[in-house]
């Protein structure tokens, strides 16, 4: 059986109480010396966060906590599922306050599974069946029926991925890799093909690591060898789907040897990172066909990488990535980039936290590690926006009317000197982006254009212009 997350654990020696800038401490009602494997920021009022106790090197990460009120109050609980025992979750992913599903495993027989709460995880119900890999109508089989992740592209659809289940006749045998359209009441086998098998007997999947854009989703791999192998320096590979996991397009290798710990996108399916635990990060231009070592010199933190929803930035979270051995707070933090990769800006100095998720430039959770006396370890990003660069002369100029809208039509009235180029985009008040444009040259000509809100429901939204010179804001009012 590979290895789970690795544990951070022993950062908790430099005793990182640490101070934020932007991400405010919230009681996440966890018992002492929890760990946060994932976050996941959904709306303005919920998020959830999966977290665990240190089993040897690994993360046992069996406790969920969520929140439906903004994270005022935070609860959670053991992900038990319904008449079993024993299992630990790969991944979770959460829908909505109530409704969640969690790939797991059993660490001593084996199997593994997808177990799904509608009640705000009260119970969790068995979705898969696990028993012997070779017996009809089983899902994450014995001997190793490790459940990675799993996702949902809305109420019914999701796919879920797990490691090869390699029997004694069979060294090589392809990922487990699972679809569903109601909602996992039934799971489908993705018949196997030359995309979705593993390069060799050495190749596993990684625990709570994918990422999805749309009806896109990327999953990353691991080279690992058995007890007392010799080091194995493969370079990891990504495997893509554009169809909600049904098919899969040949691997890419990114050239990070061995592991990479995860994968992210932002601003569109075309442009990507991935890295591993000692600071390695690659970039993608095409949508994860190809990757390239991406340089950096400025505080990228390599614990956790997401996208900022709606935006082109991605968000790092954990120890600065040109650091080997962590010495002191400033070494961790938060940092933000908007040229995908190639330069970062902390945006929160001084917590060690493992895990990053923003539902919008306005909305993040930020999980780390429980204090020796329990709760801690969750933080909220309390900036108005974390893409902000106020440009004082940008904001002076811009005019928006009429404000408020009876039809929600708007015009937009441009400052002189923007170039092609600069963005248009609102957002309602959970963060959500409703409309976007790219000004040509007609409109900078012009000095205005039109943002039409006319499809949406009344009520108060956020437009952001964004150009090379910083960022304006207006509040847009539709009656």
């Amino acid at each position: 059986m590979k290895k789970t997350l690795l544990s951070l654990s022993f950062l908790l020696g430099l005793g990182l109480q640490g101070y934020s800038q932007t991400f405010t401490p919230q009681n996440s009602t966890l018992a002492p010396d929890y760990q946060f494997q994932s976050i996941q920021a959904i709306d303005a009022n919920t998020a959830w966060g999966l977290a665990g106790t240190v089993v040897g090197t690994s993360l046992n990460a069996n406790t969920y906590v969520r929140t439906s009120n903004g994270g005022t109050t935070w609860q959670g609980g053991i992900i038990s599922p319904t008449g079993l025992s024993g299992y630990t979750a790969g991944g979770m992913y959460a829908l909505d306050a109530n409704t969640a599903w969690a790939a797991m495993y059993h660490g001593s027989d084996g199997t593994g599974l997808i177990a799904k709460t509608t009640d705000g995880g009260a119970t969790w119900v068995p979705q898969t069946t696990p028993g012997a890999a070779t017996t009809p109508g089983v899902q994450f089989g014995s001997p190793n029926g490790f459940a990675n992740w799993v996702h949902f592209f809305d109420a019914q659809n999701g796919v879920c991925q797990g490691d090869p289940n390699r029997t004694a006749t069979s060294s090589v045998n392809f990922f487990e890799l699972y679809t569903t359209n109601n909602g996992g009441t039934t799971w489908t086998r993705v018949p196997r093909t030359a995309n979705n098998t593993p390069l060799n007997a050495n190749e596993y999947g990684v625990v709570s690591q994918y990422y999805a854009v749309g009806n896109t989703v990327w999953f990353t791999t691991l080279f690992q060898g058995g007890t007392g192998a010799p080091p194995i320096t493969t370079p990891s590979r990504v495997f893509k789907s554009t169809d909600r996991g049904l098919t899969w397009v040949a691997p890419a290798s990114t050239g990070i040897p061995t592991s990479v710990s995860g994968i992210a996108f932002a601003g569109d399916a075309q442009h990507g990172l991935a890295y591993d635990g000692t600071g390695n990060l690659v970039r993608s231009n095409d949508g994860g066909a190809t990757w390239a070592p991406q340089a950096y010199s400025t505080p990228f933190h390599r614990y956790d990488v997401s996208g900022v929803r709606g935006t082109n930035a991605f968000v790092s979270a954990g120890l600065d990535g040109r650091v080997t051995t962590p010495t002191a707070n400033t070494e961790f933090g938060i940092s933000i980039s908007t040229d995908f990769g190639a330069t970062w800006k902390d945006i929160d100095t001084g917590t060690s936290y493992t895990a990053i998720s923003f539902a919008s430039p306005s909305v993040g959770y930020a999980g780390g590690f429980s204090s020796t006396t329990g709760g801690g370890a969750i933080g909220k990003y309390t900036g108005s926006n974390v893409l902000s660069n106020r440009n004082t002369e940008l904001q002076k100029s811009l005019s928006v009317y009429p404000n408020p809208s009876s039809n929600g039509i708007f015009t937009v009235q441009l400052a002189s000197g923007l170039k092609s180029g600069a963005s248009v985009r609102v957002f309602d008040v959970v963060g959500r982006q409703v409309a976007a444009q790219t000004l040509n040259a007609t409109a900078i000509a012009a000095k205005a254009t039109t943002v039409d809100l006319s499809n949406e429901k009344a009520g108060i939204y956020t437009l952001e212009l964004r150009t090379e010179a910083g960022v304006a804001q207006q509040k847009l009012v539709v009656e």
